[in-house]
């Protein structure tokens, strides 16, 4: 069974429930919905840090 749940915040690609399983993730800190790609890319940006400037 496949049910549409909503759809990314990021991309906007919809997300579904399939047989019981959320096809995405939701955000802890904001409750957003988003598909899994984005989600990803959303991690690597928040850990990555700014390159030092080499003098």
């Amino acid at each position: 069974m496949e049910e549409l749940v909503g759809f990314c915040a990021q991309c906007g690609k919809p997300i579904h429930c399939l047989h019981g399983f959320l096809n995405g993730v939701v955000s802890r800190e904001t409750e957003t919905l988003y598909c899994f790609p984005c989600h990803d890319k959303q991690k690597e940006m928040e850990h990555t840090t700014p390159d030092k400037c080499h003098k």
